[in-house]
């Protein structure tokens, strides 16, 4: 799921056209955090005229980050703001995901970057059981019939044309993530840039939380360079492993920063400056567009490396809810 970046290309492009939708909602301006003209965050109007919900992976799946997984950074206590729910999930029921709010993106997502798995829609590996939503991966034939090591099945579960978020937003999850040589499990989120929502890494791509291998949890942000929509501009942080059992991952989005938090503990921060500094292009997570959720287990690739035959099958990601809330 995550990509490397492509060769810097010396060419300059004209500055990045903003796309006027949905801009950032006002502070509000009574004393109390009440919002009561708020309307839902739901994006009704945000269409897909000239777009499909769905594309064939191996032509629009961006590359993944090859670089070892960050280092641990400092910890530092922080008072959550106060928060207004947009919409959540809390996998109570039994059987299929909520059509409603998720959906799939099939196929071999990741194959171009050294993934192994084939994502299916498959209840065997996205069901919602004991009051959870549990993504497993098998090693198993696959739909398309690819021979070992590729033989191996997954999920991406999405909300693509379903749900979004935009800032300023807490998006957060409790999850219990497995850890093991070769998996790559996710929360994450992409960009739903208008006419380009297959346009990685200009889209953009924030990474709540990742576990390559088995390392601890890996934050993530990767956008496009300012002189070229096409080059990766990647930034990030990580920290030592943590327990066993289910851990709250949650980003606070800004329009003009995002933080990283672990179970309630601020982990890590990136402005607009800072992003800037590096040669990016911060128009993706400005508030422009919308980004949608994604929740996966990538099987091999250029990061965690191949996935070796002593990592036993299957493994599972269990999600026990998610939810969206506005914050200022």
């Amino acid at each position: 799921m995550k990509w490397f970046a492509l060769a810097l290309a010396p060419i300059v492009l004209a500055a990045p056209y903003t796309y006027p939708y949905n801009p950032p909602l006002p502070r509000p301006t009574v004393p109390s955090f009440t919002y009561p003209t708020v309307p839902k965050f739901t994006y009704p109007t945000f269409t897909y005229a000239t777009k499909p919900p769905t594309k064939p992976p191996t032509t629009t799946q961006p590359p993944i980050t090859t670089t070892a997984a960050p280092t641990t950074t400092t910890l530092a206590s922080t008072q959550p703001a106060p928060a207004a729910l947009l919409w959540e999930d809390q996998f109570n029921g039994t059987g299929a995901v909520d059509p409603g709010k998720w959906g799939f993106q099939t196929g071999r997502w990741g194959a171009s970057s050294g993934e192994q798995q084939y994502y299916t829609n498959s209840q065997s590996n996205a069901t919602v059981a004991g009051g959870a939503l549990q993504i497993t991966a098998r090693r198993e034939n696959a739909p398309d019939g690819k021979a070992a090591p590729d033989n191996i099945t997954s999920a991406r579960v999405v909300s693509f044309g379903k749900q979004s978020v935009a800032p300023p937003v807490r998006i957060e999850a409790s999850i219990k993530m497995p850890r093991a040589a070769g998996l790559l499990p996710a929360f994450w989120l992409l960009g739903l840039q208008p006419g380009n929502e297959y346009s990685w890494p200009s889209q953009g791509e924030i990474d709540a939380v990742e576990i390559p291998g088995t390392n601890g949890p890996s934050f993530n942000l990767h956008g496009p360079a300012m002189n070229n929509s096409s080059t990766d501009v990647k930034t990030g942080s990580g920290m030592s492993p943590l327990s066993d059992g289910f851990h709250n991952y949650r980003i606070d989005w800004l329009a003009d920063r995002i933080t990283w938090f672990v179970d309630g503990v601020s982990r890590y921060t990136v402005t607009k400056a800072d992003y800037e500094a590096k040669g990016g292009n911060w128009t993706a997570f400005s508030g422009a567009w919308p980004h949608y959720v994604l929740f996966n287990i990538a099987v091999g690739n250029n990061w965690v490396g191949k996935v070796p035959s002593s990592t036993p099958f299957p493994q599972t990601m269990s999600v026990d809810w998610v939810k969206a809330s506005r914050i200022s």
